[in-house]
């Protein structure tokens, strides 16, 4: 016999919209929410919806609601989660009030609250099969010996009697909840929640407002489920502050010449010392693709699942007989290693790679326990992919898959009697297995660490994946391989930045309700309670470059509403294809370049057109094929100016050809050789373009793919907005509850010098430097115009500027930030540590990440002995 469920939502709708239920059944469109189902208006106030239901195995029912309007989307702030048996009653009603999204109650329900900060003991319902109603409530912030009590006018509920109030039990989806038998109890139900301490065993006071009603009267074999919303009162906004530092970047005795996991408790305790109560950290996948320094590279994962065996702690794998030569050099090497001032990626790697081998082949075996074989069966759907995919780029000495001779297309069958049939592969793809599982112990047991120190445990989603991975191998059609992406010109670099991700193809991805985003990030949440975003805009849309260039400057917008030739004639431009698509070079411009040496480069590499101009040889004519080329790197250099020096990029779209400004064509010699007229109206169709037509198509793009991300994961979120900020952003962002980033010396608006920390959004995290950037030490030194003007401006100091940043004004920076609004801040180590005078020589040595160089070396380690509580300085 089937049974109903019914979902009735209170909210004051208006003409053209409407409210669909988006859940993980399939009557309600499994989580897809092209599937949705559509809601019926039931009256000014409330939408309802039914369906059936067979009996069945009890299960967590999800759902959430979704409002449209024409193209414009709403999603709740979270999703709703009830413990369900099919069975257990004919019907089931469930109550519900919207969560608005932009509520900070829905970010202190979020990981790091409910794991770390505020964790508490969950608990059955007591009388929940029996119950016709079931009250659920959330209360974040609320301390472990308060719990939420309900009072309200019928005996069943107290009758108003605040000395015997019915206290709820904390379940375990979040909510506080108790179940009440309401047969024969006269309706309407008029009730209120409070707190009441379990200490002092005491009623401390009622939620705000008034009275809450119902009206549903209970029925024999029908169970009305209430979800509340939130506890009504007055919450003051929490604040916290975190340390942003790398894994690799950490010390201790007991690492390898890199920091490790394993690390981070000790890190976690001296952040507890300071009074802080986060460590964020950067991307820690698996970068391998060349065995070199530039897999130091920790954006380019070659997988977004698996970790990267540079952060095991070998000890804690196992060790082998004295006897063994690796075992001899162990000791020796790794004082060593823990004595260099930075990474030595590639001795570090290649020790470890082979010391983990050595210890598989002794000890592989003693893997097959029932835990190991529940995570495996937790992760065979990446697991086993990305071993095959390791051992075939070993095999082949190679990850690009496309030039392999055997298996360059994905098959999961074909894998399958791979491992069967060939010893190699098997034992190769059992290696990784092995890796993989104590890497994954080793992260397990280090966020529980971090955790007991009050910490929390923030990562990093890359924005983009390796063009040559697991992943891409995996599900080529989910992205654009022909492509790039980046970031077009910006304070970093004049030129832009390719990242050499290949870009989304975002409706593929589309198609199963984004299932490898929802994956991904519920991998990550065993590990983390929260993440940061790389890059995301690329959200709304990303800096996409083609395939043959090679400088960022050369890329546009995707999605983006181009520009065609018929446009660009009726905005009074005499447009010629050649002349605005190609690179404009000329005798005065080569000259201008290459000086004396123009006249060899025009025999060398060009061949003349007929209106005087050149044109690049086809050997030369892209970036791509420069870079690929014999020339001497100078040259390289500047013919790749020459062949950015173009207007528009042009595309072709299903056999349509369209164009699209290049970023900062003003610069350009092509821009500066037209009449006034055409630079006139070409300036207004490039304003237009980069800042008017593309908002409404960015903001639908996320609107569409942000929920999504959202409803996947229980981690906060915190979203890096930066660079070129659509205006649409902010909106977006905040509707959808995610945190922005506010840096100090990089404000969102070009008419200031910094941004005002003081007015920062309480749902964001402000920073005054991250791992792209100088240290606070580094940023004083590099213009002392800004310098002096931030020394006057904001801080409020009169006389002369320090040419230099003491602990005590970088302290005084902190202060500051700790002192505003935002609910994070936070800090790299770096400035930590000199803001205690533990810095060691120059500061560019502790920069990071520098991006304006392509092929970076990420190897920056904190000082030895910087976290040693034995030998902490007083500041």
């Amino acid at each position: 016999m089937n049974y109903r469920l019914r979902f009735y939502l209170r909210y004051h709708t208006y003409y053209g919209q409407e409210l669909y239920l988006l859940g993980n059944l399939p009557a309600l469109g499994s989580d897809v929410p092209r599937h949705a189902r559509r809601m019926q208006w039931l009256n000014a106030d409330w939408w309802y919806t039914d369906i059936q239901l067979a009996p069945g195995e009890a299960f967590i029912l999800q759902y959430q609601y979704i409002l449209r309007e024409l193209e414009d989307v709403v999603y709740e702030g979270a999703v709703r989660e009830f413990a369900f048996t099919p069975g257990e009653h004919p019907e089931v009603v469930f109550t519900d009030t919207w969560n608005d999204a932009t509520r900070p109650e829905n970010a202190w329900l979020t990981a790091p609250f409910s794991r770390v900060f505020y964790p508490r003991t969950t608990a059955a319902i007591n009388g929940r099969l029996t119950a016709t109603h079931i009250f659920r409530v959330q209360a974040p912030l609320l301390d472990c010996h308060k719990t939420i009590c309900l009072l309200g006018s019928s005996p069943s509920t107290g009758n108003w009697n605040i000395l015997q109030p019915l206290l709820l039990e904390y379940d375990a989806q979040g909510w506080f909840s108790v179940a009440l038998d309401l047969s024969g109890a006269p309706m309407p139900l008029y009730y209120k929640y409070g707190i009441y301490d379990l200490d002092i065993q005491q009623f401390v006071q009622f939620e705000n407002g008034d009275n809450r009603e119902l009206y549903t009267v209970a029925v024999t074999g029908r169970q009305v489920i209430l979800h509340d919303g939130f506890l009504r009162i007055d919450y003051t906004p929490w604040k916290g502050a975190g340390i942003a530092v790398p894994v690799f970047s950490l010390r201790s005795t007991e690492g390898f010449g890199t920091g490790e996991f394993a690390d981070l408790p000790q890190l976690a305790q001296w952040a507890q010392d300071k009074g802080f109560q986060l460590i964020q950290v950067l991307p820690v996948n698996d970068t391998i693709q060349t065995n070199t320094w530039k897999d130091s590279y920790p954006y380019a994962a070659i997988s977004s699942f698996a970790l990267h065996p540079l952060y095991i702690r070998l000890q804690e794998v196992g060790s082998l007989p004295d006897t063994h030569p690796l075992q001899r050099q162990f000791g020796r090497l790794r004082q060593w290693l823990n004595e260099k001032e930075t990474v030595d990626y590639e001795t570090v790697m290649s020790f470890k790679l082979a010391y983990l081998r050595a210890l598989y082949e002794a000890e592989g075996e003693k893997l097959q326990t029932r835990d190991y074989w529940q995570w495996f069966a937790s992760n065979e759907h990446w697991l086993l992919p990305y071993a095959v995919y390791c051992y075939l780029r070993d095999r082949y000495q190679t990850g690009d898959f496309t030039q392999w001779p055997l298996h360059n297309v994905y098959d999961y069958t074909a894998i399958n009697k791979l491992i069967i049939a060939d010893e190699a592969a098997a034992a190769a793809a059992h290696y990784h297995f092995f890796v993989q599982y104590h890497l994954h112990k080793q992260l397990a047991a280090a966020t529980a660490a971090v955790h007991q120190y009050g910490v929390a445990l923030k990562g990093d989603i890359p924005i983009g994946v390796a063009r040559h991975s697991a992943d891409t191998w995996m599900n080529p059609e989910c992205y654009h391989l022909d492509m790039q992406a980046g970031a077009p010109p910006d304070s970093f670099t004049t030129t832009g930045q390719n990242w050499g991700f290949p870009t989304y193809n975002w409706k593929q991805m589309a198609v199963n309700g984004l299932e490898w985003w929802q994956q991904r990030l519920r991998h990550m949440s065993v590990y983390f309670d929260a993440f940061r975003i790389d890059h995301i805009l690329g959200f709304f849309r990303i800096w996409q470059i083609p395939g043959d260039a090679i400088q960022g400057i050369l890329g546009y917008f995707h999605p983006a509403v181009p520009v065609s030739r018929e446009e660009i004639r009726l905005r009074g431009i005499d447009f010629e294809e050649d002349r605005f698509c190609q690179p404009y070079i000329t005798n005065a411009i080569l000259e201008d370049i290459f000086g004396n040496y123009a006249g060899m480069m025009k025999e060398q590499l060009m061949e003349p057109l007929t209106d005087g101009r050149y044109k690049l040889l086809p050997a030369f004519d892209t970036q791509r094929k420069v870079l690929e080329s014999t020339l001497s790197e100078a040259v390289k250099n500047m013919l790749y100016t020459l062949l950015a020096d173009v207007l528009f990029i042009k595309v072709t779209d299903r056999n349509r050809t369209l164009y699209h400004p290049r970023y900062d064509m003003a610069a350009t010699y092509s821009f500066a050789a037209l009449d006034s007229s055409t630079r006139r109206h070409l300036q207004a169709l490039y304003h237009d373009y980069f800042y008017v037509r593309q908002e409404s198509c960015w903001r639908k793009e996320a609107i569409h793919k942000l929920p999504l991300i959202k409803r996947a994961t229980s981690m906060l979120i915190c979203g890096e907005d930066l660079g070129m900020v659509p205006a649409c952003v902010p909106g977006v962002m905040q509707a959808q509850g995610i945190l922005s980033l506010e840096i100090e010396r990089m404000p969102k608006t070009g008419d200031v010098t910094f941004t005002a920390i003081s007015k920062a959004p309480y749902l964001s995290v402000l920073t005054p430097s991250t791992h792209d950037m100088s240290t606070l030490r580094g940023w004083w030194q590099e213009d002392v115009h800004i310098s002096r003007k931030y020394y006057q401006q904001e801080l409020h100091h009169k006389g002369p500027t320090p040419a230099e940043a003491s602990p005590a004004l970088i302290r005084e920076i902190i202060a500051r930030h700790m002192k505003a609004p935002a609910m994070w801040r936070i800090f790299q180590i770096q400035d930590l540590l000199a803001a205690e005078g533990r810095s060691a020589g120059h500061p560019d040595t502790e920069r990071i990440n520098i991006p304006a160089v392509a092929s970076h070396y990420w190897r920056y380690r904190i000082p030895q002995n910087a976290l040693n509580r034995a030998q902490e300085k007083k500041s």
